[in-house]
């Protein structure tokens, strides 16, 4: 597995015992665990303990978004297992990211976005006029102006976002699916993982066609084979 370092394998499960077995099989072959809201609500900070015993990575998506003092707090709890990194919206404000940012840490904060499954039609039902390429813009400009170590973006902006800020500035991101998975899918804005590496990506967030899969080594396989073929493409 050449290219592992780049695949975060997202842990969606409820149940300890889902999340240890498909981690069993599978944590020579990843960079990392991806945790999310089901995992952490039905398992809190005790889980993300247990799951930390695999020695790998852990990106905790909290996607936290509150006031500025609500999510400091909140901050302070989830950072006492040191995930590798958190996520919070950008959304909250430049006031609530200039607050998280003077918190001495280990772990790195990314700011959210556009969640993958919005298009066009819907962020124009909240109001905003502008394009989902200039919307992303906006807010990776407000994270990064006020400290935020990356965000978390859709393949669709990879391009743009990587041309404006070096590899310092983290890119986690979601929507990643191999060519024979991209007909039906709840996440819209999405891209095979050898294109989103190629357009600089840092960490390609990868679930169900690792999780589901019959074989997950064998799609394991198939992704850093994706990426191999994109990057090395004459």
């Amino acid at each position: 597995m050449k290219y592992k370092e780049f695949i975060y394998c997202a842990i969606d499960f409820k149940r300890i015992s889902e999340a240890k077995n498909i981690l069993s099989k599978i944590k020579n072959h990843i960079g990392g665990i991806k945790l999310g809201l089901e995992f952490f609500i039905a398992n809190g900070l005790k889980g993300i303990k247990l799951i930390k015993k695999y020695n790998l990575p852990i990106f905790l998506d909290l996607k936290l978004h509150d006031i500025p003092i609500t999510v400091f707090k909140s901050l302070e709890a989830a950072l006492d297992v040191e995930p590798e990194y958190i996520s919070v919206h950008i959304t909250g404000g430049s006031k609530m990211i200039e607050l998280i940012t003077k918190k001495k840490r280990y772990t790195k904060l990314i700011g959210i976005t556009m969640l993958t499954s919005l298009e066009q039609d819907d962020i124009k039902s909240f109001g905003i006029k502008v394009s989902p390429k200039n919307y992303v813009k906006k807010l990776a400009e407000i994270a990064y102006k006020n400290g935020l170590d990356g965000i978390v973006s859709s393949p669709k902006e990879l391009k743009y976002l990587r041309q404006t800020y070096s590899k310092k500035f983290i890119i986690i991101t979601p929507g990643i699916r191999l060519n024979d998975d991209i007909n039906e899918d709840d996440q819209k804005r999405i891209q095979s993982p050898g294109e989103a590496v190629f357009n600089g990506s840092n960490i390609l967030i990868i679930g169900r066609p690792i999780t589901k899969a019959k074989d997950p080594i064998k799609s394991l396989e198939l992704i850093d084979k994706d990426i191999n073929q994109r990057l090395n493409r004459l």
